[in-house]
């Protein structure tokens, strides 16, 4: 057994090889191979020889025959050039993005006001980090509370618009506004002290889920309103009536941007921006806010690491101390 298996294989072997030589008999000729550039002296004389020739006459084209119209002096009439820019697939650059409007920045949109300075925003966060806030009072009837001479600044937004992680930033203070994932957990009115008492925020119960009817009349004694709208949804038709009655009513109101940190920084923040402006000039029936949209996280999903992680705050506490008249007197 062991014998024929070795005599077999040999015959294996030269069975192949005949029928690869058959295989490369019958094959085509292959072509020879393209031969060498010439040297460099042999192609300047063949281009001095191209350039010497005289070029023979060829035959005309049929339509050289026919009679070319006169040439006038007049200017040459337009020709219309298809269009091949931006949408054109022979458009291989990118479009160019039109520059931002004036006053228009990563957090903010300032077409009335003027933006504040480091040294102004330094004296807002020692006005509001000082003194410890102090909770004032939370009840659920306006007539109960005694208001003060202090002014005031209201906070107002539908239901879970981050309205009570943005008071606690302005505070400085995690805790002191309740907050809550759940919509509605704010029933009730509440007012804090800043400063020793030189300054109140109210915090208004989100509209939507645990609001009152009669809450909307007793915000007009405030210096102003802070309407927060999410600026990743937009304003709701909620939003749009709360507007529209502070504007009716003669309340100066201001829109804030909340949970800006959800957009992305570039055409999605100038798109949120451009349309609130829009909307506050054109659609609620003429009534116009202050010229200045702020866009603020007070507890960003995203932790930045180092520095203060929270967005826009310096700038609504100046704002803030401009709306009662304290960013110029002596504290």
């Amino acid at each position: 057994m062991l014998g024929s298996t070795n005599c077999f294989a040999p015959r294996i072997t030269r069975r192949f090889l005949r029928i690869r030589v058959r295989s490369l008999l019958h094959s085509p000729i292959r072509p020879p191979l393209a031969p060498r550039p010439p040297s460099k002296e042999r192609r300047l004389q063949r281009q001095a020889d191209v350039a010497h020739e005289v070029p023979t006459p060829s035959t005309p084209p049929a339509h050289a025959h026919t009679q070319k119209p006169e040439a006038t002096s007049g200017p040459l009439p337009k020709v219309e050039v298809p269009n091949v820019g931006i949408g054109s697939k022979s458009h291989s650059k990118p479009p160019i993005e039109s520059p931002p409007p004036p006053g228009l920045s990563n957090y903010a949109y300032r077409w009335e006001t003027i933006e504040p300075t480091h040294e102004e925003l330094i004296r807002a966060d020692e006005f509001f980090c000082r003194y410890p806030p102090k909770h004032l009072w939370s009840e659920a009837k306006f007539k109960k509370i005694d208001y003060g001479n202090a002014p005031e600044v209201a906070f107002l937004g539908r239901s879970n618009v981050g309205k009570s992680s943005l008071l606690n930033a302005l505070m400085n203070h995690q805790g002191m506004a309740y907050t809550s994932s759940k919509p509605g957990k704010t029933k009730l009115l509440s007012a804090f002290a800043i400063n020793q008492g030189k300054l109140v925020l109210m915090d208004m119960p989100g509209y939507g889920h645990a609001s009152r009817e009669d809450w909307g009349t007793q915000i007009m004694k405030c210096r102003r309103a802070f309407v927060l709208i999410e600026a990743s949804h937009g304003p709701k038709p909620t939003d749009l009536m709360l507007l529209e009655h502070l504007g009716r009513e003669g309340i100066s109101f201001q829109v804030i941007l909340s949970k800006i940190d959800k957009l992305k920084r570039g055409d999605s923040t100038r798109r949120a921006f451009e349309d609130m402006r829009h909307i506050l000039q054109t659609g609620i029936a003429g009534v116009a806010g202050l010229g200045e949209i702020l866009g603020v996280a007070g507890n960003p999903a995203k932790k930045a690491p180092g520095g203060d992680r929270r967005i826009g705050i310096s700038a609504l506490r100046h704002t803030i101390l401009q709306a009662c008249g304290l960013d110029r007197t002596k504290w």
